[in-house]
Parts: structure tokens; C-alpha cells; sequence
């Protein structure tokens, strides 16, 4: 039995979970919350994007977010270096 990779559901699930903590760090900052505390929640915020990131990606090569697309190795290179891009 195949097991389904395709994770919908999961990434709104970060989405929401990213949105609810750039709302904390506003509020947090507007109430002149302690820096390291405020810091805290935005490195949470980073990890659950680059968890977010992933699941894209997975869901780009397993064929989950256009499946009338098939992944090639040109379009798997372009991601890559989006993923990796150095600003």
C-alpha cells in the first residue's frame, strides 16, 4: 500500500501557526515586551517557515501541488537554487 506524501492540510496548518506568531510578535513588541522573549517567538516563526519549505518541496517532487506536472530535473535545480540562494 502506497502511502499518501501529499501534506495539504499540514501546510495550512503551519500557515496559520506562522500567522498567529507574527500577530504575537507585534503585540508582543507594541507592549514593549522583553527583546529576548520577543526573539524567541520569531525563531519559532523562522523554523515553522522552513518547515513550511519543506513540505512545498515535497510536495512539488512527489507531483502533490500539480499533479498534471511531472518534476524535472531542470525545474528540480531551479528549486534548489531558490532554496539555497544567498541574498
Amino acid at each position: 500500500m502506497k502511502k499518501n506524501v501529499c501534506s495539504p492540510a499540514k501546510i495550512i496548518s503551519h500557515l496559520h501557526r506562522i500567522e498567529g506568531q507574527v500577530g504575537s510578535i507585534e503585540k508582543m513588541y507594541t507592549e514593549k515586551r522583553d527583546v529576548e522573549e520577543i526573539v524567541r517567538v520569531v525563531l519559532a516563526a523562522r523554523a515553522s517557515l522552513d518547515s513550511v519549505t519543506r513540505l512545498l518541496v515535497n510536495d512539488k517532487v512527489n507531483g502533490c501541488y500539480d499533479a498534471s506536472k511531472v518534476v524535472k530535473k531542470k525545474e528540480l535545480l531551479k528549486l534548489i537554487n531558490v532554496l539555497f540562494k544567498i541574498t
